[in-house]
């Protein structure tokens, strides 16, 4: 039910529509990495280890601007043109396929031009639930189409293709309205130190991420090598993926208890690592997205209660979720190419399964932290 109600959402959004296709598009260009890995490998005649760094660099790219754009530059219309026209140059070199240190240091670009754009859009819409909505829910939206589209353009031209649909599809949003309704960002003297407990969440965070993004970002490769299912089967399973995020986003229900479709995670992490069995493989696949989703919202409820600064702890929760997303596809591949699909699984579910675990700890041993304004509320009261 969610889907057709989010979609009419769209048709009359709060964020001008130039900005919500650009964060569409780089949620296109990041669900375009799985399917290309096995068509990069065989080009160049390298391993799946080496040819992940197209996918590290990216990631790398993106946490860089998305996590310093904030600090350095302010949400100016020039910041937009320029990211979207640096992504479209990316992508248009890389369909000529260069050497592939080229490639690596083009999908870098494109990951620092995809950034931008993800935190220009965020701008707009932080502080404002139903602006919020709008572009969170333009990812899921884009994860239906994105797979099976992917899957068509590398049947009928190959990673070339690809490259250059990415290089045309980035600058659409140019011919929609994208000025930016942020006049000046202020800008913060002074952070505050997370607590122990904090730190421990975040590490956790950083481990959920980073053992997920290890196998997911390899589905592709695994689905097709373990289970023989073809690529746009698995297309399938990642539209799929995407539809179930949107209700496991806004489930209505109290989240106290994280740790449970954490470890749920877990288990779809193994099972699409090592599954021979391809209605295993595709549930797991489909599944990930529910429990993911399920659980994030859920950890960061426990991370706000844990901080006495929550608003700034929420900034470095999507800082250390990045990190590890960025350093999964390079783990992912030294496992594959040296310990095999096996091992994989069990250090990436084994990851995720002690991310749960700390969670569960902190929730459980750390008692909620009163916040600095609620301090000072709780002082008046008595005087």
């Amino acid at each position: 039910m969610q889907f057709p109600i989010r979609l009419a959402l769209l048709l009359r959004p709060t964020v001008k529509i130039g900005i919500l296709l650009a964060v569409g598009f780089s949620v296109l260009a990041f669900v375009s990495t799985p399917f290309l890995l096995p068509e990069i490998t065989d080009h160049y005649g390298i391993s799946l280890g080496v040819a992940s760094l197209i996918g590290v660099f990216q990631l790398g790219g993106f946490v860089v601007t998305s996590w310093g754009a904030g600090r350095w530059l302010q949400p100016r219309g020039w910041v937009f043109v320029t990211s979207l026209g640096a992504a479209a140059a990316a992508n248009l070199a890389s369909a000529a396929l260069p050497a592939f240190a080229m490639l690596v240091a083009l999908r870098l670009l494109s990951g620092l031009a995809l950034g931008l754009v993800a935190w220009y859009g965020w701008v707009q819409a932080f502080g404002d639930t139903r602006r919020m909505d709008d572009v969170a829910v333009t990812g899921p939206m884009v994860g239906l189409i994105a797979a099976p589209l992917i899957s068509v353009l590398l049947t009928a031209g190959g990673a070339r293709l690809v490259f250059g649909a990415l290089a045309v599809v980035s600058l659409v949003p140019l011919a929609f309205g994208y000025r930016s309704e942020v006049d000046h960002l202020p800008r913060t003297a002074k952070r505050n130190r997370a607590v122990p407990a904090a730190r421990i969440l975040l590490i956790c965070l950083g481990l959920f991420t980073l053992g997920g993004s290890s196998v997911f970002v390899f589905a592709v490769v695994l689905g097709t090598a373990n289970t023989s299912m073809s690529v746009t089967v698995i297309a399938v399973g990642f539209s799929l993926n995407a539809l179930v995020a949107i209700p496991a986003v806004r489930w209505k229900a109290p989240r106290k208890f994280p740790s449970p479709p954490m470890a749920a995670a877990a288990a779809c992490v193994i099972l699409i690592a090592t599954s021979a069995h391809s209605w295993l493989f595709f549930g797991a696949l489909v599944a990930w997205g529910f429990f993911f989703w399920l659980a994030i919202p859920g950890v960061f409820e426990v991370l706000a209660s844990r901080s006495r600064y929550p608003e700034e702890r929420a900034g470095d929760a999507q800082a250390v979720m990045a990190a590890g997303r960025a350093g999964g596809p390079l783990l992912g591949g030294l496992l594959i190419d040296g310990l095999g699909t096996t091992a994989l699984g069990v250090v990436g579910a084994g990851l995720v399964l002690i991310a749960a675990i700390g969670v569960f700890t902190v929730r459980n041993v750390a008692p909620p932290l009163p916040t600095p304004d609620d301090t000072q509320t709780t002082l008046g009261s008595k005087t």
